[in-house]
């Protein structure tokens, strides 16, 4: 009759040193959360999933600046091969682009190209400024569905970023 007594606090014990653990993973700040979420921004391309040659990245790069000086407009693009668990793209693509401040010394002009080969996904976030004035949720769709996404069936990732991001400045003049 004792083992059994015995038995039933170990395994009490078991499981209070376990919820002990998860209860200190989860304590971590908001600032040590988004250092371990969301990589260092680079520039105006941030190629982490080396989605451009040398060149293709140059010339986004050179592009981004220009459009940035004499519009005061800013896009940002962003290649990923993973997301944190348990996390969805689309907030995630949301969330780097506010952990960046995407456009916010641009008076709230800014925008966010989030891809990756791997996951097979793309989001185009715009600040609330652009999204009022220019650049709706249905024309960003239309612009990776009809513009971008043939492209990248093709084999062709950087016509359809490009092509892509020509059809977004043109509709934010």
């Amino acid at each position: 009759m004792r083992t059994p007594k015995i038995l039933l606090v170990l395994i009490l014990i078991f499981f209070s040193c376990k919820t002990a653990k998860v209860e200190t993973k989860t304590e971590k700040s908001k600032a040590e959360i988004n250092l371990l979420e969301f990589p260092k921004q680079i520039g105006f391309v941030n190629d982490f999933e080396k989605f451009f040659s040398e060149e293709e990245n140059k010339f986004l790069e050179d592009l981004l600046v220009y459009y940035e000086k004499n519009s005061n407009k800013k896009i940002v693009i962003i290649t990923i091969g993973s997301i944190p668990e348990n996390t969805r793209f689309d907030k995630y693509a949301i969330r780097i682009s506010n952990n960046w401040n995407v456009g916010k010394n641009n008076n709230g002009n800014g925008l966010t190209v989030v891809l990756s080969k791997s996951l097979k996904k793309i989001r185009i976030s715009t600040s609330e400024k652009a999204k009022e004035l220019y650049l709706s949720d249905e024309l960003c769709e239309k612009v990776i569905y009809e513009t971008m996404i043939p492209q990248f069936k093709n084999g062709k990732h950087y016509d359809g970023v490009l092509l892509g991001l020509n059809e977004l400045i043109r509709k934010w003049m």
